[in-house]
């Protein structure tokens, strides 16, 4: 895993210096737990038996350890990748040719256009999956036209690296612990999730999106609606992982938020088309073609992808051969899942009286749906980032106040377990190792693999939603009796 040569020795030392340091309660922490009935539980002693056995112990400090030590390591993989005499990142370059279109004035969104463009900028030729982002991400991007190539991919990078610096900085302003410990578990959690190493391979701007929602919610939590709103108005560049935002901020009647982000996206939209030399009536037809010829590429098709984790493949993994019963099939899952999210809303909103303030499990569920009803790749687990927040924040809230419930604690760790299943042990792992014996692309994949293990990312989606969404309501349900008890 990794090569303990001198260097990185010391690194491991130092990573093991630094958590044990910071492998710590506060005060304020152990007096809350000091007569918790949930830690007097018989099981949860003989667990806590069991975890201080030394030989245990040492275990999972060794795996905390390498696994830190493993990202540190990332440090090395990009210097590699920026001394690229080609920038690697493929997704990158769908970006710089746009952006570069749009400085002569062209259309990206015309598939002859772009992909001439992209045979002579990239040196990368024949048939280009067209450029399908709406216009309101060409402001965006303009920036990249400006330099070369090379530079704009240093660019980039850094870019991403900020912003996994933005997200895990987000992720410790909603942990309700401020013990040490406690934080450092959750900056690890959260940069476990494939999504963020993802997403930098590559060099999609997913990880831009889920930093804007994370920050938009920790704004709009304290009713700083106009910065909230500019930070969701640009989200919407990637329409399938924000624009469901937008339907819960009117539903909970945020509504100077929408205004904002409804100004802030439109302006961008028109904005876009005007660098590019487009006119609504140019864009449709173009962009209609495109789609189609994107959405047959095999990277993308429901039916051969092994990369996309949203429902909708669920149906034609099963029944490859009918299509009708395997679209009904992924139409009636996502149906079910988004009654069961609006039941848990009204709950809510009829507890609070249809209060105005943006809840974390509410944030969560949006977050799970917006990549689980859409189209979605695996850079999109980004989006679950909130739900590793929701997860020790209800871990710490059981401590505090409850009795241990088997029962719920199965369902956490269930919550817990689905998660894992988004991590590089799976999907760079287990599901990358496995895809290259097979030329998954002509459709050569054995069916129980592609409904089994290949399915994995994409069942555990749909179990993350389920696990937050039976602790969310049973929460609810606890909060109020707390409420009532003297």
């Amino acid at each position: 895993m990794i090569n303990f040569g001198f260097w990185n020795l010391i690194i491991v030392i130092v990573v093991a210096l630094v958590l044990k340091n910071n492998w710590r309660l506060d005060d304020d922490e152990k007096a809350a737990w000091k007569n918790s009935l949930f830690l007097k539980s018989s099981a949860i002693q003989r667990l806590m038996q069991f975890l201080r056995q030394p030989i245990v112990n040492f275990i999972i400090q060794a795996v905390v350890v390498l696994v830190v030590t493993r990202f540190l390591c990332y440090t090395g993989w990009l210097v590699y990748f920026l001394n690229q005499p080609n920038p690697p990142l493929w997704d990158f370059k769908w970006f710089y040719v746009a952006s570069k279109l749009a400085h002569q004035h062209l259309s990206p969104f015309n598939v002859e256009v772009f992909n001439q463009s992209f045979c002579s900028l990239t040196k990368t030729c024949g048939f280009i999956p067209p450029f399908v982002y709406p216009p309101n991400i060409i402001p965006l991007i303009w920036f990249l036209g400006y330099f070369s190539i090379n530079t704009a991919f240093t660019i980039w990078i850094v870019m991403h690296i900020l912003a996994i610096g933005l997200a895990l900085w987000g992720v410790n302003i909603l942990l309700e612990s401020k013990s040490p410990a406690f934080r450092t578990i959750c900056t690890i959690s959260a940069a476990l999730i494939y999504g963020l190493v993802r997403d930098l391979q590559v060099g999609n701007l997913a990880i831009f999106v889920a930093v804007l929602i994370l920050w938009m919610f920790i704004l709009a939590r304290k009713y700083q609606d106009i910065p909230a709103g500019l930070c969701l108005g640009i989200a919407v560049c990637k329409p399938t992982l924000a624009a469901l935002f937008i339907l819960y901020f009117l539903l909970k009647r945020r509504f100077s938020l929408v205004f904002v982000s409804v100004i802030t996206g439109t302006s961008l939209v028109f904005l876009g088309l005007a660098l590019t030399g487009n006119s609504v009536t140019q864009y449709l037809p173009d962009t209609a073609r495109g789609f189609a010829l994107w959405l047959n590429d095999p990277s993308n098709s429901p039916y051969l992808s092994i990369t996309r984790l949203d429902l909708m493949v669920v149906g034609p993994r099963l029944l490859p051969n009918n299509p009708l019963f395997a679209k009904l099939l992924s139409d009636f899952i996502v149906l079910i899942l988004v009654s069961f999210v609006g039941w848990y809303w009204y709950l809510q909103q009829s507890l609070t009286a249809w209060s105005k303030e943006i809840y974390l499990a509410e944030i969560v569920l949006v977050s799970c749906l917006s990549i689980a009803i859409n189209y979605s790749q695996q850079t999109s687990t980004v989006m679950l980032i909130p739900a590793v927040v929701f997860l020790l924040n209800d871990f710490l809230y059981q401590i505090r106040y409850y009795k241990f419930s088997m029962s719920r604690m199965s369902v956490w760790l269930a919550g817990v377990c689905f998660l894992a299943v988004q991590t590089a042990v799976i999907h760079g792992w287990l599901i990358g190792s496995l895809a290259n014996r097979w030329d998954v692309k002509a459709g050569k994949l054995p069916y129980f693999l592609k409904v089994t293990i290949f399915a994995l990312p994409s069942y555990a989606i749909l179990g993350i939603t389920l696990s937050i969404l039976v602790l969310a309501i049973s929460s609810l349900r606890q909060k109020q009796l707390l409420k009532f008890e003297p």
